[in-house]
């Protein structure tokens, strides 16, 4: 939470199979966005579980993370070959208009997130989304809730539905940048 306001993308897992498929995800979207991602997941609770994982090949990553993104990437580093200037000192309003430019990889990264999810689920067979609704669809209490949590919410909300309540639980994987209100609307539900 400490890095919320970073500028970084943060991507949050809730299982052991999430952490390993999102950790391949990240980076394709920090190379894709041109953000910085965090692939964050609960310390001891998920980083210490022991569980059986599908392992994601070579082949899987390779077709994830083209060589084409990490040319262009090493392209943009800073190298005394191709000086350049970057981040010089400035007054508030240069400050101001230099933050403001950075909007428009902002906007685009939810977008970029599912685009990225989306590949990763046609080449493993794993889907995920931004966000996952499970519940009844017109709950009158809905958890929101991300991390490790969402496993033993998401039987709690079985258990509630089979005895008739009206109950729903909202798994989010997609902290930051926030995703727009039109975006969340056009999003596939699963």
């Amino acid at each position: 939470m400490a890095t919320r306001g970073s500028g970084c993308g943060i991507l949050c897992s809730a299982s052991v199979q999430e952490a390993g498929d999102f950790a391949a995800i990240a980076a394709r979207l920090s190379l894709r966005s041109r953000l910085p991602f965090l692939h964050v997941f609960d310390g001891f609770r998920t980083s210490h579980e022991i569980q059986r994982v599908e392992l994601i090949s070579d082949a899987v990553l390779q077709a994830l993370v083209p060589e084409a993104l990490i040319a262009a990437h090493r392209q943009r580093g800073l190298s005394p070959d191709r000086p350049m200037l970057r981040g010089t000192s400035q007054n508030p309003d240069v400050c101001f208009q230099a933050r403001e430019a950075t909007n428009r990889f902002h906007d685009a990264t939810p977008l970029l997130v599912q685009e990225a999810m989306d590949r990763f689920g046609a080449l493993t067979g794993r889907h995920y989304a931004l966000f996952d609704y499970q519940g009844h669809p017109a709950a009158e209490r809905v958890l929101v809730l991300m991390g490790s949590g969402c496993g033993a919410a998401s039987e709690a909300v079985e258990a509630l539905l089979a005895r008739g309540e009206r109950v729903g639980l909202l798994s989010v994987r997609l902290f930051r940048p926030l995703a727009s209100q039109q975006l969340v609307a056009a999003l596939p539900t699963s």
